[in-house]
């Protein structure tokens, strides 16, 4: 009976989340039930938390929704990634078993490539479903054919062997192959393909085309992600740091690693690391929105389907607002769980207290490391520069989050520097903000390298367009600035040269600096984002600066007018290309920009610093506390890594909540 009540939950909740999908986000057919019970939750998941075991199966259920447009009698092989990725969570709950394994037992199915870079991001879901279900190694064993499991060695052979090139394996831990997620997906592939087929003896004796085998491609790759692992541990975790979608694929590549590397050191490694990326995701999130600065956030990421990571909300329930079933992937078919001090860190959305937080990120390219023609492995690799780092700062409360990436002019070629995103997210909406990106005269090949320049200090930031040629293209000139202002923010006014915004428990408040600026279109007030309600201001002079202040209603006693007198009382001077507001002296590119009459150090000892995670750089020691939850990780030792949960607290560690104070003007007064 328990069992029923729990089956008829997960069809209820599933139903009734069908009509609360996130704007941007179509909800898809009725997934199908499966047609024979299944056993659930399968044994490896079974130390899981109950409630956690529940949205599994939701995420699941929801993950077979597109599996309804897929009929073995009219698809093609092109659909082979739909079979995969919908057909994954329908097998292991007991559904459409007979047709899923006659399409991955027929010629019609096959592992797809890139030209490019071999193991696609497709890829990272074939080697999932043949990690899970093959009858040597995986958690769920039986659920593939022995024909169906052949054909998979036989389709991920057919990529590695044409593909795979141990000269590039042999690379440093810091050389990468066009973007980070395409790299970590195709270079995650490469090593689990080779530790699954070197030993079968249809494939142990075989070569790749570059004359490796596939033993030598496994003990060669299993040592660069085990040092690739330490070194980012150390020095900054991810070049496309909180894109919605690339960092997600990234994460997708390395939950493989945990999942399925035999080599248990490399997967004691992938689990601290998926830690630390979820505490650190977790301190930049207000409710299920992240904030701080961004990479690779385009206008279609940034404002229609909001900054949610559907895997973040999946292991922490959404935290502060409905949880809605998506298929996921990874993270669905998981048994990984973060420890106590990170979900206590994800899950308590009004407790942690107002906070700086602070990391050096991976992405200047090493002096004559970009891309070129010349190399040998091909144009797209680059060689980043381990001792050079970007600054993401943020600074949040349980009202906004205000964030934006620190950088030296001087580092124009910068892994990281595409679409950079920056502003501030508000806990009245998922998709409340203010954000910021510039538009270029002309947008062939225009890829938004470093649109803009910023200096923050707590929850004041100042910027101006960048966008500096090379990297960019000439023709992208004059770009110009422009300010996004959420329809779903509560109110927008503008008065005395400001623009002023009420969202749920905060104010904000806009200055264009100099020059005028044009609405497109006029801010009105909507419950939803759609293609036609994005408003902008849009600057007239090129370089002219914007100042972007944020506050807890609560900091002015709730009032609006008061926050706005105190607002506009505060004296602007700007002269010279030199902006001097509050205690901030900004001057651009130009020269470094001085909080207090100090000059920002880009560079700080910390690696991480914030109440909730601290790490000296390049130590490889990272300490993380939620109140009274700890966990240690410490990488120091390339054969021992040691993941430490419930370490007694020390003077080492941070608060494990946050006692910073805001810029309040006027505060003496009132």
């Amino acid at each position: 009976m328990k069992v029923g009540l729990l089956l008829l939950a997960f069809v209820l909740t599933v139903t009734s989340a069908t009509a609360a999908q996130p704007d941007g986000v179509k909800p898809s057919k009725p997934p199908e039930q499966p047609s024979a019970p299944a056993v659930w939750p399968p044994r490896f998941m079974q130390n899981l938390p109950a409630e956690y075991v529940e949205r599994l199966r939701a995420s699941l259920v929801a993950g077979t929704g597109r599996l309804s447009k897929l009929r073995y009698s009219d698809t093609k092989s092109a659909d082979s990634i739909g079979w995969v990725r919908h057909g994954m969570p329908s097998l292991i709950l007991g559904g459409r078993a007979d047709e899923l394994n006659r399409f991955f037992e027929s010629d019609k199915f096959v592992v797809s490539s890139n030209p490019k870079f071999g193991f696609s991001l497709f890829g990272v879901s074939f080697v999932r479903m043949y990690g899970l279900m093959n009858r040597r190694t995986g958690p769920m064993k039986g659920l593939l054919s022995r024909k169906a499991e052949e054909n998979f060695e036989k389709g991920l052979w057919a990529v590695a062997k044409a593909n795979s090139k141990l000269a590039e394996a042999k690379r440093g831990v810091w050389d990468m192959e066009g973007s980070e997620n395409h790299h970590l997906a195709s270079k995650s592939c490469d090593l689990l393909v080779a530790q699954f087929l070197r030993k079968l003896p249809a494939y142990a004796d075989q070569k790749c085309d570059d004359g490796s085998t596939l033993a030598e491609q496994y003990e060669t790759r299993r040592a660069y992600f085990s040092k690739w692992f330490d070194e980012r541990a150390k020095r900054g975790q991810f070049v496309e740091a909180g894109s919605p979608s690339y960092q997600g694929d990234s994460v997708s590549a390395l939950f493989n690693l945990r999942d399925f590397a035999q080599d248990p050191v490399l997967r004691r490694k992938a689990d601290m690391y998926l830690d630390l990326t979820y505490a650190v995701i977790a301190e930049e999130t207000l409710r299920t929105t992240r904030g701080g600065p961004k990479s690779r956030v385009k206008v279609g990421h940034e404002y229609d389907g909001g900054f949610c990571d559907r895997g973040y909300d999946l292991l922490f329930n959404a935290p502060g607002r409905a949880f809605v079933p998506l298929g996921v992937g990874a993270q669905s078919t998981s048994n990984y769980y973060p420890p106590p001090a990170v979900v206590n860190l994800a899950k308590d959305t009004t407790g942690r207290g107002v906070y700086v937080f602070s990391k050096r990120w991976p992405g200047p390219v090493a002096q004559g490391g970009g891309k070129g023609a010349e190399d040998p492995d091909g144009p797209l690799w680059r060689t980043l520069d381990p001792e050079r780092s970007v600054l993401r700062y943020g600074f949040a409360t349980p009202s906004y989050v205000i964030g934006s990436a620190g950088l030296d002019p001087a580092w124009l070629d910068d892994a990281s520097m595409g679409f950079r995103w920056q502003g501030v997210v508000f806990d009245s909406d998922p998709l409340a903000r203010i954000g910021f990106e510039v538009k270029p005269a002309n947008t062939k090949d225009w890829h938004g390298f470093n649109p803009f320049f910023s200096v923050q200090d707590r929850n004041i930031l100042i910027t101006q367009q960048w966008a500096p040629v090379p990297p960019n293209p000439r023709s992208a000139l004059p770009a110009h600035l422009r300010v996004y202002f959420s329809p779903t923010l509560d109110e927008v006014q503008e008065e005395a040269g400001w623009i002023f915004v009420k969202a749920g428990g905060a104010f904000a408040a806009v200055k264009v600096v100099a020059g005028s600026y044009q609405w497109t279109p006029a801010w009105k007030r909507a419950e939803r984002v759609g293609k036609d309600n994005k408003a902008f201001v849009t600057l007239d002079a090129e370089s002219a600066p914007v100042i972007l202040i944020a506050n807890q209603a609560a900091d002015y006693d709730h009032d609006f007018s008061a926050f706005k007198a105190a607002v506009t009382a505060q004296p602007i001077r700007y002269a010279d290309g030199v902006l001097r507001f509050a205690a901030i002296t900004f001057y651009g590119p130009s020269s470094p920009s001085q909080v207090d009459g100090r000059t920002v150090n880009l560079a700080p000892s910390r690696g991480y610093d914030s109440p909730f995670i601290r790490c000296d750089w390049n130590s490889g020691l990272i300490y993380i506390r939620k109140g009274n939850d700890t966990e240690l990780l410490d990488f120091r030792d390339p054969d021992n890594p040691l993941k430490v949960v419930g370490a007694p607290i020390t003077s080492a560690f941070p608060p494990g909540v946050g006692a910073d104070q805001p810029i309040i003007f006027n505060k003496a007064a009132r």
